[in-house]
This record gives C-alpha cells, sequence and structure tokens, in this order.
C-alpha cells in the first residue's frame, strides 16, 4: 500500500502542513491562571468633618481607581461610622467617583467627642479599608446671625448686629457674583472700608467658634453705600493786612475725596456772603476792601459729591 503521503496532491500537502504548524504553535503553551479581579475601592484617605448649625458636614473624595489599578466603574454602598459610645452606621447615597459632601445629624452628639471614618463597597460587594480618622468635639449649635443691620460710614459700611458667638464671618457679594469673605469680627460691629459708592452689596454673616464650629450662614441683606459725610472742618484760620488785600490762610484738609473750600465774607456786622468762586488752595487774598471798614471771614470744605462741612472760626481783620 502507497504511504497517504504520496497520495496527497502536493498543493494540498502544503496546506495541510501549514495547518498543522498553526495548530501546533496554538496548543503549544497554557499561561498562569490569573485569578478573577476583585474590584476592591481604593481607601479614602481625605475625610474632614465640622459643625455647621445643626449637622455635622462631612466631605470627602472617593479615589477613582480600585486597589488593582482599574477604573471604579461602580459603587453599591457608602458607609460612614460616627463612633460616640456605642457606633453608629449610616449608609451615604451612592456616588460617582470623586468629591462626596454629607451632612447627619447632630444633636445625638451634642456635648460628646466623636470620631468618624468612612468606607466604599465596590461592584462585587468587596469594601474598601476604612478612611482616616476623623475626631469633632460636637458643641451646641451656634446661632445664625439675624437682623444685620448695614449703615453708612465715613469710610465705608458699618454693619452692626445682636448675638453671642465669639467671633463672627463677614461676606459680601455684588451683581451676580458668588459671596467672597471679606473679614472677622469678635465685637458685633465691622467696617467694610473697601466698597465703592453707588454700588449695591449683599452682604451674609455666619457665627463661628473656631474652624470647626459654624453657624449656617445668614440670609443676604443688601445695602447701596452713599457718601454723606462731609470733609472736617477747615481749622486754623488766620488774616494778615497785605498790600491793598487781607491775605487769609488755613489748614489744608487732607481727605482722600476732599475737593475744594468756599470762603465767606462779611463787611462789618452784615450778613456772611459766600464767595461765587471755589477754591481749592487754603489761602484766599480779598483784594476788594476799603480802608476804614472790618471785614469778617470763614472758611467752609466740600468733597467730590458736593458734600460741604461747616464753617471754620470767624476771623475779623481791620483795614486801615
Amino acid at each position: 500500500m502507497r504511504s497517504i503521503a504520496f497520495q496527497l496532491r502536493p498543493s494540498v500537502k502544503f496546506s495541510f502542513l501549514l495547518g498543522l504548524a498553526a495548530l501546533a504553535v496554538g496548543c503549544g503553551y497554557i499561561g498562569d491562571v490569573r485569578p478573577p479581579l476583585l474590584n476592591i475601592p481604593s481607601r479614602i484617605t481625605d475625610l474632614r468633618a465640622g459643625e455647621y448649625g445643626g449637622k455635622i458636614a462631612i466631605a470627602f473624595t472617593v479615589p477613582p481607581l480600585t486597589t488593582e489599578g482599574l477604573v471604579l466603574k461602580d459603587i453599591r454602598s457608602i458607609e460612614l461610622r460616627v463612633g460616640a459610645n456605642p457606633d453608629r452606621l449610616l449608609q451615604i447615597p451612592p456616588q460617582e467617583p470623586g468629591p462626596v459632601t454629607f451632612d447627619a445629624p447632630a444633636a445625638d452628639f451634642v456635648g460628646k467627642q466623636v470620631t468618624l471614618a468612612v468606607r466604599v463597597t465596590g461592584p462585587k460587594g468587596k469594601s474598601s479599608e476604612w478612611s482616616n480618622v476623623w475626631t469633632l468635639d460636637v458643641q451646641p449649635p451656634l446661632a445664625t446671625p439675624q437682623n444685620i443691620t448695614p449703615a453708612n460710614a465715613p469710610k465705608g459700611v458699618h454693619l452692626t448686629w445682636p448675638g453671642s458667638a465669639p467671633k463672627y464671618r463677614i461676606y459680601r457679594a455684588s451683581g451676580s457674583g458668588t459671596p467672597a469673605r471679606v473679614g472677622e469680627s469678635d465685637k458685633l460691629e465691622y467696617d467694610d472700608a473697601t466698597v465703592e459708592i453707588g454700588t449695591e452689596y449683599r452682604y451674609y454673616l455666619q457665627a463661628i467658634n473656631g474652624d470647626p464650629h459654624q453657624s449656617e450662614v445668614s440670609a443676604p441683606v443688601s445695602f447701596t453705600p452713599q457718601d454723606v459725610f462731609p470733609p472736617g472742618v477747615p481749622q486754623g484760620l488766620s488774616g494778615v493786612l497785605g498790600v491793598n488785600a487781607i491775605e487769609l490762610v488755613w489748614q489744608r484738609n487732607v481727605e482722600d475725596d476732599f475737593a475744594g473750600y468756599y470762603v465767606f465774607r462779611a463787611v462789618g456786622t452784615g450778613a456772611f456772603e459766600k464767595l461765587p468762586i471755589p477754591i481749592d488752595a487754603p489761602t484766599y487774598s480779598d483784594r476788594d476792601i476799603e480802608a476804614g471798614k472790618t471785614y469778617r471771614y470763614a472758611v467752609s470744605a466740600f468733597d467730590r459729591t458736593g458734600n460741604e462741612s461747616a464753617r471754620s472760626a470767624v476771623v475779623e481783620i481791620a483795614a486801615p
């Protein structure tokens, strides 16, 4: 009997051999068997908490990867442990990886020190390690500031309010802007000297007792500051006789919004008249005088919005 190899046509035999070679390559080695992926979420490391009104405000970040370095695609649950003898386990609604905020009631923990930790359960029911531990002394909630009263002040806006907190934070916004903190006060008042006259502002207050203990932020109070404050009354007015003139001089005003002076003159016992042209320097030379008459003078100051001071002390000069 002839061998089967010689009964195959050369082209068919070649194709057959190639197929055997490929089969040998495909089946010649089996790799190591890998265990199934566990999809354990990575540990949270930035847990922090503080009191905000009657709540414990909690924040943390769920890492985007598993402990195996893969993308965390699904979160079954987030558990918060609040320890205050005994521990309490709270469920936080599942969220996507990234920043998470959660408010827990503070009433049951007032006067106690609590420790908090959080962990995440992944798609296969495997939980991460517990996060870093945060400790908080829970105090009676601070009252939200009320009855905030703004008023015009020489350098801006003066705020007052009632209350008993150790300190207050002041926030301000204008237009459609987001409120930003402009200062703090350990008194029941605050002066905001960084405003622009004629611009409407919204003010918010928050009571604090150190950073971990804060009240809720108050409702906004709107106010548009106006410049209703005149410059100071000119001081040191004096006069001397010059050549065919009475020379006046006084101390210069130093207000930021100072604009100029008005000079008032009276002849003898007559009424004072305001000279029609204002001046910007603290000197004046009166050349409209007559011999044998007595002249009295006073000076006022005015600012850029037209607010005028009271008159200075009167000086009297007799022309020889």
